[in-house]
């Protein structure tokens, strides 16, 4: 991956970008933590831990985001017209229902959205990575960094007060 997305090297030492700011980390700036925040710029739900860019839930969470408790008190037909769409269909079909909750599937990492509706792949590139790596594809769009802009967060303007 190039780093110079996520930092700038000069004679050896990379700064990470936005500069000062702590999530992005590493050697060649290739830890990203603001990947482990949720909507609410939570980490990770405040159920566990990031490391490196993915959130380590503790053993009663789970999920992306450890948003999923790991056990519910509702039967299953409870749950499933919790998640059922409008045609019928549960989680888009590209998800299972935990909890009332749809959870997608994690070998299409693309698909997001409360009802798995979201394909990520509609996000914008630039440089061959998803949102730049400057910002989080939020169900199609780019939701960019503080201080990145444009339709794939491509454009650095510094700081925002």
């Amino acid at each position: 991956m190039d780093n110079a997305i996520r930092g700038q090297c000069l004679c050896g030492q990379c700064t990470c970008h936005p500069p000062g700011d702590k999530r992005v980390h590493g050697k060649n700036c290739e830890c990203d933590d603001r990947q482990c925040e949720d909507l609410n710029r939570d980490i990770c739900g405040g159920h566990g831990f990031c490391s490196c860019g993915r959130c380590i839930c503790s053993d009663r969470w789970f999920g992306k985001h450890c948003q999923f408790p790991r056990s519910c008190d509702m039967t299953d037909e409870q749950s499933k017209s919790l998640c059922e769409m409008a045609d019928g269909v549960i989680c888009s079909g590209k998800g299972s229902c935990h909890c009332g909750r749809c959870i997608c599937s994690p070998q299409e990492w693309y698909i997001s959205g409360e009802f798995c509706e979201c394909d990520d792949r509609e996000c914008d590139k630039h440089d061959g990575l998803v949102c730049t790596g400057n910002g989080v594809c939020n169900c199609g769009n780019c939701d960019c960094w503080d201080g990145w802009t444009g339709n794939a967060c491509e454009i650095w303007v510094g700081e925002r007060y």
